[in-house]
């Protein structure tokens, strides 16, 4: 049966053009009880100016997201 991960590391805050960026090692939902461990990632976190959270996997993703104001740009999904 998957075992629970540990839990997110926190980093230490960042800023960029006066918004926080929260950044968080992520460990997976779950650990398999067989197998390789899946490998932890990094995420990045802004908050807009209605408190949303939103989260993007490299920091220049979030700060492109900050500098455009929190606009999220169509990727062409239909």
């Amino acid at each position: 049966m998957p075992q629970a991960p540990p839990a997110p590391h926190r980093f230490p805050d960042m800023e960029h053009n006066g918004k926080k960026i929260e950044s968080y090692e992520h460990y997976g939902f779950s650990i398999p009880d067989r197998g390789s461990k899946p490998p932890s990632r990094i995420l990045y976190a802004a908050r807009d100016n209605n408190g949303e959270r939103h989260w993007r996997s490299s920091l220049s993703e979030i700060e492109g997201l900050i500098d455009s104001g929190f606009k999220i740009v169509a990727s062409g999904w239909l």
